[in-house]
């Protein structure tokens, strides 16, 4: 039985390690975007038991815990998920105004989104967002115009205060 559970477990980060090749800017992956965005990093030790996220441990409703998983797990409304299983789908994003197109993903709702509504609710919780708009100037905030690497993206999901 100790082989069986070795052998799954190095199975199981074996897909993972698969997944830290994909970008998630690029290629539209539920895998690579976890593991890049959400994931916790696994222990070098393999006989360590594997993390949960924090959110998971707080005194969270039913609702919101149910609606974090959703995000984290790309089982949204968002343009990218409806464009997988749509046929003539777009990703661009069709709340932000103007000519840009944006893919309408996670990392685009969070932090990239121009709707005034998206970003009135940046501006309400600015506690989470100030870390990583301090070395943007503040004509670019409460959203950031240029693309965000995947290490900005999982150091603001990983944030102690959210």
């Amino acid at each position: 039985m100790q082989e069986f559970t070795a052998d799954l477990k190095h199975r199981m980060r074996g897909v993972w390690r698969d997944a830290e090749l994909v970008d998630p800017n690029t290629h539209n992956n539920k895998l690579a975007t976890n593991h890049s965005w959400f994931a916790i990093p696994f222990s070098r030790n393999e006989r360590m038991p594997i993390n949960v996220p924090r959110y998971l441990h707080l005194d969270l409703s039913k609702h919101v815990m149910r609606n974090v998983s959703k995000f984290r797990l790309r089982a949204h409304t968002l343009r990218v998920e409806a464009a997988a299983w749509l046929e003539d789908g777009s990703c661009v994003c069709d709340q932000c105004p103007g000519e840009d197109e944006h893919v309408q993903n996670e990392v685009h709702a969070l932090l990239i989104c121009q709707d005034h509504r998206v970003r009135e609710l940046r501006k309400h919780f600015s506690f989470l967002f100030t870390p990583f708009f301090e070395d943007f100037p503040p004509a670019v905030q409460p959203f950031l115009l240029q693309q965000v690497n995947n290490q900005l993206v999982h150091n603001f999901l990983s944030q102690q205060n959210n």
